[in-house]
């Protein structure tokens, strides 16, 4: 989908949170995107400030339970910032991230909130970035064999920079002349797209020459790039509508992190998973549509 820049900025302006994305009326990875990137900026723009008032981030949790008000980051960098006044290593955050129970009681239920609630930074919202990605990459590559188009893998080549999908010689495919692929499941609006063009694109076409970059979820119109509207696969909708659904009668126990990281990693290929209510609420804080079914 291309959006114009009146319908972008209208988006970008209204969405601060999850619960906002059920205010627009577009598919609602392309909202959940827009939503990611502008805290991502917000966070980008502000973190080294806060950084340097470590000791008044620990002052106040020691001395009132709670964050400064005016720390304004999401969850997972406020925690971050609390553990790296207490001291910790960066190695040491992380793995308290990944398994809050390691800490002592009052602080693993500080980060357990967090990571359940983080949709930007915690490492479930890293799963969910990381497994968008491969499913874009997957569309791309299950529509190049049905079409018994030779390629290569990034994985495959040996070059410093090269793109997800690249042939030997040039084609003609997607009324295209191209010579690589390269798939992003984000939003592209003119900030994202030079980003990527600085960093990736044009490195590529000097190198390799011509091809096609596509942005699974949206972009501004008149930017040039794809939308992925040439493909035609029913995974294009994991990533566009972001709905799991659940079964009542079969629930499943265990630990909420685990299982959400189970779910998520089987999103793909999976259309019904068993039921775990506060895995649920995970799911939902981190931007998904859950649809309960008997």
């Amino acid at each position: 989908m291309r959006l114009s820049v009146q319908e972008y900025f209208q988006i970008r302006n209204g969405v601060n949170q999850i619960s906002d994305l059920d205010k627009f009326n577009f598919p609602r990875g392309i909202l959940h995107s827009i939503l990611i990137q502008k805290k991502v900026e917000n966070v980008k723009n502000s973190y080294h400030f806060f950084l340097k008032r470590g000791k008044e981030i620990l002052e106040c949790w020691r001395k009132n339970n709670r964050f400064p008000k005016w720390l304004n980051l999401t969850p997972v960098m406020k925690v971050r910032l609390l553990l790296k006044a207490m001291d910790f290593s960066t190695k040491e955050i992380n793995k308290a991230l990944i398994n809050p129970d390691i800490l002592d009681s009052k602080l693993s239920d500080l980060v357990y909130r967090a990571v359940t609630m983080d949709f930007v930074y915690s490492p479930i919202a890293t799963k969910i970035q990381c497994v968008f990605g491969q499913i874009g990459e997957r569309i791309v590559e299950e529509e190049l064999k049905n079409l018994k188009i030779k390629f290569k893998r990034e994985k495959e080549l040996k070059t410093q920079k090269t793109p997800d999908f690249l042939f030997e010689e040039p084609l003609e495919i997607f009324e295209r002349k191209i010579r690589w692929i390269e798939s992003k499941s984000l939003f592209a609006d003119h900030r994202v797209y030079e980003i990527y063009s600085k960093k990736q694109f044009l490195k590529y076409r000097e190198i390799f020459g011509e091809g096609l970059v596509i942005f699974w979820l949206g972009c501004l119109e008149g930017i040039e790039v794809s939308d992925g509207s040439e493909f035609g696969a029913d995974l294009k909708n994991k990533l566009l509508e972001m709905k799991i659904k659940v079964i009542v009668d079969e629930e499943i126990d265990g630990n909420p992190l685990k299982i959400t990281e189970d779910f998520i990693m089987r999103y793909a290929d999976c259309h019904r998973f068993p039921y775990n209510s506060e895995v649920i609420r995970i799911l939902k804080n981190m931007g998904f549509v859950v649809e309960k079914e008997d």
